[in-house]
């Protein structure tokens, strides 16, 4: 049976968090540039097939009631045409406070002193939700 291999991303407009996640596994990657969507895109295209991924789940930033922001509309823009380039389904998730609980854990902190990413833990911290939803 094939193992399906996910791709978490925290999207924000001057950086973007990439996790990769297998079999309930999760483990923040790296930091992509947000400020050129193009470039952007096209740097997550090849992580996606340097690593066999099979899905991507975006974290996307909803109200507590579940309605679009104007951060959403942005993250869904950006999904279009990376799913458009990378020729790789897109999954949504609610990622409502995963940036600020990914900086609230005791290991997450340790990292970023040590300069490690915030955003790359967030969109880890997206895919451990997934998956423990899935």
């Amino acid at each position: 049976m094939k193992e399906d291999i996910l791709l978490g991303i925290d999207y924000g407009e001057s950086k973007i968090g990439v996790a990769l996640g297998r079999n309930d596994l999760v483990m923040p990657l790296v930091e992509v540039n947000g400020k050129n969507d193009m470039s952007a895109i096209h740097e997550i295209t090849r992580i996606i097939l340097e690593n066999k991924v099979s899905t991507i789940v975006m974290g996307l930033p909803v109200t507590i009631e579940g309605k679009d922001t104007y951060q959403a509309r942005k993250v869904r823009r950006f999904s279009k045409l990376l799913k458009t380039i990378s020729k790789k389904p897109v999954k949504f998730f609610n990622e409502y406070r995963t940036t600020k609980e990914s900086l609230e854990e005791g290991y997450s902190k340790k990292l970023i002193s040590r300069g490690g990413h915030e955003d790359a833990l967030a969109a880890a911290l997206i895919l451990k939700r997934y998956y423990n939803e899935n």
